[in-house]
């Protein structure tokens, strides 16, 4: 389910402000068509209960969407970070604890009057998401931290029924302010599909329990996260090596498959959105990944192949949109399309090429050229594009008609010259994916 037609899917979110400048001028040059913004934190807006707004806080933040808007941007933002007078008692008083059911209101007439502020033409804010990784428990990390944290460990849907309480009574209020706003729930860390250690719950029935409590009218997007890793060898670690994902197809298409059977339970259909993904090489965790210490090329080589392979399997699972954290480098655990001094890294040119290459295109199936080779079809107007790429670090090849071949290219958007073989020609298909151009058979 699409409810952004012919909207681009990529997008990025930089922990720089996008104001104006190279950041924006390279977020627009890949060919992206969201902005991951904020977060807009209600515990720095409204400290004590029955504060005025504090709006000169966000004064930097309107400056970026300001710039967003005119740059043709469309803006996601993100309300978190409660003040402790609204949150729910834990181990530890911590702004990324649920909100309590008597703040609900309170929370709802924050929302209302943030959404009627920014739905003015200069800022036109349209998609708000509540939280960030709220399928965690907030005794599960330090205090005050990035994540939700709405999880709840004792509960068998992990504290997500609370979640849709809180849903029912904000969302209609986020409506009343700007009646086409979409509401987002906040992305989802969704670790596992199913948690068998007692002790942690069960995180990934998060989304099960928001629906038992009757929320699902009372939401538009589903958003997702998704971080593979480095492990010094040229693999695909986004599917195929026995991770935890692999028998939904992965952690990209899994985790939207998994989302999307869970919702079917329901009889519920939203629109699913990877706003958080990268291919990472994790620097952060001691003695675990030393290569990671000052990654290699043949790292940033293999993330640009990964973010192909990721996307691609996304858009084929019906996935609405992607956003890369983050644009600017060095990023979390070495995830950024730019290098710290803000040339593109190999990411940043094969994100670029795809957004060049499936503008305004539609996907239409699996591309078949045998079992050592893995292919998507998209079409746009009497073009068919194929992206290409083999399983394995091996080179394999392709044969297709010259009757219908336009061209084909790299990875980076570099010409291939594919050889002739009779009245077809035969191209050669590695580990790094290709794009191929055909006509389609109906246009002569």
């Amino acid at each position: 389910m699409n409810i952004f037609p012919w909207q681009s899917p990529f997008g990025v979110q930089s922990t720089v402000r996008l104001t104006a400048g190279a950041l924006l001028s390279q977020t627009v040059g890949l060919q992206a068509g969201w902005v991951r913004v904020g977060p807009i934190s209600w515990r720095l807006l409204q400290p004590n209960q029955g504060d005025p707004i504090r709006w000169e806080v966000l004064s930097s933040l309107e400056q970026e969407l300001r710039a967003v808007r005119q740059a043709g941007l469309t803006p996601e933002v993100v309300v978190m970070d409660s003040p402790s007078w609204a949150t729910i008692n834990t181990p530890y008083p911590t702004s990324c604890g649920a909100i309590r059911a008597d703040r609900f209101v309170a929370f709802a007439q924050f929302m209302q009057a943030v959404v009627a502020r920014y739905k003015s033409p200069e800022f036109n804010v349209q998609n708000w998401e509540l939280g960030n990784e709220v399928d965690v428990d907030p005794r599960l990390v330090a205090p005050n931290n990035v994540f939700g944290c709405w999880g709840d460990i004792s509960d068998p849907y992990y504290g997500g029924r609370h979640c849709g309480v809180m849903l029912k009574l904000v969302t209609p209020a986020i409506k009343a302010a700007t009646p086409t706003a979409r509401v987002w729930i906040g992305g989802l860390l969704l670790a596992s599909p199913n948690t068998t250690d007692p002790s942690s719950g069960k995180p990934e029935r998060f989304l099960a329990g928001v629906l038992e409590a009757g929320a699902a009218p009372y939401f538009d997007v589903v958003p997702y996260h998704w971080y593979p890793s480095y492990g010094q060898q040229k693999v695909d670690n986004d599917y195929g090596l026995g991770g935890a994902w692999d028998a939904y197809g992965g952690g990209t298409a899994g985790k939207a498959r998994y989302l999307r059977q869970l919702m079917q339970q329901y009889d519920v259909d939203k629109p699913l959105f990877l706003n958080e993904t990268s291919f990472t090489c994790p620097n952060d965790v001691l003695g675990r990944y030393p290569w990671c210490d000052t990654p290699s090329q043949a790292f940033f080589d293999l993330q640009a192949d990964m973010l192909v392979r990721m996307l691609t399997r996304g858009l084929a699972e019906g996935t609405t949109g992607f956003i890369w954290y983050t644009l600017n480098g060095p990023g979390w655990r070495h995830g950024a399309l730019l290098a710290d001094d803000g040339r593109p890294k190999p990411a940043y040119l094969a994100y670029q090429q795809l957004g060049t290459r499936l503008k305004q295109a539609t996907y239409a199936g699996f591309a078949v050229y045998g079992a050592g080779i893995e292919g998507y079809t998209f079409r746009r107007a009497d073009l068919q594009i194929q992206i290409l790429w083999a399983r394995k670090d091996e080179t394999l090849s392709v044969s297709v008609p010259q009757s219908t071949f336009v061209g084909a290219y790299t990875r980076d958007g570099g010409l291939i010259a594919p050889v002739s073989a009779g009245t077809n020609l035969r191209l050669s298909v590695s580990f790094q994916p290709v794009y191929l151009i055909q006509r389609l058979a109906t246009h002569p």
